[in-house]
């Protein structure tokens, strides 16, 4: 009989079943090469875990040799471990903080060793090549969005955004909000920017025209509502000022560029256990080998590291980086408590825990698998650029078109997905891969799903020979294939408006 369920790590006391068991069904599993089986003393949904030993009341829970809750209830060896019987630990980030030096060294800047691979792109003078050639349609606010819809549609090679803020805000809502589209107009993938605006907003359409034209040198023009007379008159001038930007866009010509010029972003998104299994290490495993290929790999969603926090903080290449993750953390959760809010009540999700996602602590193990096990050598605020190349983590928020969004902001020339229940959402900017580890998702959702990682799953192959075949796939769009969401035109964006110093 093949295994229906993995154990993680020697050290578990509970295994995940990856297929439906019935009551006094035989749970098959391998140990150091070895087959183990136990009695499943009731049903145990897919992606569910179960006992491999009686666990007390208030024991720990270990998955991935790490503790992922303690039970509150006594469970029976074979049974089902689930949200209903374990709960989330808060954590003590006083005892995870590390010695800093007096006078601490940021990681140097590194080039990346050239490692002769390439990939065709557009040259932009201000930073990073693009693998996209848009002419952005950006609103500068709320008011302006539907007009930019409507400017994109009648030229080919326009993209726009919808955005729903812009003015009536507090300063540090305001002052997010423009670094995002500014930094959506600074994203390599845009060759120019068309900016149209209301004309009474908090920031100008004049005022963000002139900060992308310092920051980039592109070919920037904006457009007021109300200085044109009227949606019809800005709309025909912004077409007529897109269309020449599209024609000179599209004279332009590929060029190859080291892989070391490559950004990508990780994100994952409605979760179940497949995605810790299967998908996010096969993605860490891509990561790692674009990092040892000196391109730069981005993790976010600073939520999603709480309860697995430790594990992140330790592949930090100074004390300075260790200790920040761990105070991100500590910032979250106490602004949240400010609130009167707990992070353990939101997450994981009903959608994570119909998954077989029991805790926040678990679903975060997981979680952070994607971003590889290369040292990290910046962490950075929202919607901001790195400035070093290998492994970089990103403070965003745990919804995951908001982190997308704060990455593509921040650079990133393409996202790679992982999801577990399915996700349709894709970005105007940045080609978004969705990836799943879960066969039946893959099966339901087809038409958004990229890749089927699967079998890992099934035991066909491994995380890391299917990393392997994610860096061709990376090739593949960075050559010009277009994903599924790029495809059909997505375009999802969310601001977060949570600020969080630390």
């Amino acid at each position: 009989m093949d295994p229906n369920a993995l154990l993680m790590d020697g050290r578990d006391n509970v295994v995940t079943c990856i297929k439906d068991i019935s009551a006094g069904e035989e749970i098959v599993y391998y140990l150091e090469g070895e087959r183990k089986t136990l009695r499943a003393e009731e049903a145990i949904p897919f992606c569910h875990k179960a006992a491999l030993r009686d666990i007390a009341p208030g024991e720990n829970v270990l998955k991935y040799g790490e503790r992922i809750g303690r039970a509150t209830a006594f469970i029976q060896k074979g049974g089902w471990v689930s949200h209903e019987n374990i709960v989330s630990v808060p954590r003590d980030y006083d005892s995870e903080l590390v010695p800093e030096p007096e006078d601490p060294i940021p990681p140097e800047q590194t080039a990346g060793a050239d490692s002769g691979i390439r990939f065709w792109g557009y040259r932009r003078t201000e930073g990073r090549p693009g693998i996209r050639n848009h002419v952005l349609i950006l609103p500068s606010c709320a008011c302006g969005s539907e007009s930019c819809r409507i400017v994109a549609s009648q030229v080919r090679g326009a993209v726009n955004i919808v955005f729903n803020t812009g003015c009536s805000d507090v300063a540090a809502n305001t002052a997010m909000s423009q670094k995002v589209l500014t930094g959506f107009a600074c994203n390599p993938n845009v060759y120019g920017v068309v900016i149209i605006g209301l004309g009474c907003e908090t920031v100008g359409h004049k005022e963000l025209r002139e900060k992308i034209q310092g920051m980039t040198g592109k070919p920037v023009v904006s457009f007021g509502i109300q200085e044109e007379g009227g949606t019809l008159k800005t709309i025909e001038k912004a077409v007529r000022a897109a269309r020449e930007m599209a024609a000179l866009a599209g004279m332009q010509q590929k060029e190859l560029f080291p892989i070391s010029e490559l950004l990508m972003g990780i994100e994952c998104g409605g979760s179940d256990a497949t995605s810790g299994i299967a998908s996010n290490p096969a993605v860490g495993e891509l990561s790692d080998l674009l990092v040892d290929l000196g391109a730069t790999s981005m993790m976010s969603e600073s939520i999603e590291w709480i309860g697995g926090e430790h594990v992140v903080a330790k592949r930090a290449a100074t004390p300075r980086l260790h200790n920040a993750v761990i105070e991100i953390c500590r910032a979250y959760e106490e602004h949240l408590k400010a609130a009167g809010q707990d992070c353990r009540a939101g997450q994981p999700t009903p959608g994570n825990k119909k998954g077989g996602l029991s805790t926040l602590d678990e679903k975060s193990i997981g979680c952070i698998r994607k971003g590889g096990t290369r040292p990290i050598v910046e962490v950075l605020e929202q919607a901001e650029r790195p400035v070093c190349r290998g492994a970089v983590v990103m403070d965003t928020a745990g919804y995951d078109i908001s982190s997308v969004t704060s990455m593509v902001a921040g650079g990133c020339q393409l996202v790679i997905f992982t999801t577990g229940r399915g996700t349709p959402t894709g970005n105007a900017i940045a080609p978004v891969l969705k990836v799943t580890g879960n066969e039946l998702t893959y099966q339901r959702m087809e038409d958004n799903m990229d890749v089927d990682l699967s079998p890992i799953i099934r035991g066909e192959k491994t995380y890391q020979e299917m990393g392997r075949e994610l860096l061709q796939v990376i090739f593949d769009i960075c050559n010009g294939k277009l994903t599924k969401a790029e495809a059909y035109g997505f375009s999802d964006i969310a601001v977060d408006h949570v600020c969080r110093f630390v």
